[in-house]
């Protein structure tokens, strides 16, 4: 079994790792799936509220600005749809500049 992100392998899981999972879970293959979907989620997660928390502040103070979404979505499209949205490798651009 093969773990892949856009075509590339990222992981592989032979079957003895299965068999090996097994021995604690009585699913490994979904609780695999379960592990990953969480680790990507929580990541994502962890993501809006560090943006959440440094756009919002901005824009409650921004006189241009007259409402903020308040879905998670919908305001994660706002924030990286604002002119001063800068994703991690524009800010570490920037710093060393």
């Amino acid at each position: 079994m093969k773990v892949k992100l856009d075509d590339e392998v990222l992981f592989e899981i032979d079957e003895r790792m299965v068999k090996l999972l097994a021995h604690d879970l009585i699913d490994p293959i979904e609780e695999i799936k379960r592990r990953l979907r969480y680790i990507i989620e929580h990541k994502c997660d962890q993501s809006y509220e560090r943006m959440k928390s440094e756009y919002v502040p901005q824009f409650e103070v921004d006189p241009a600005i007259d409402s903020i979404p308040s879905k998670k979505a919908a305001l994660v499209d706002f924030i990286l749809a604002h002119p001063s949205y800068k994703n991690r490798v524009q800010r570490e651009t920037q710093g060393k500049i």
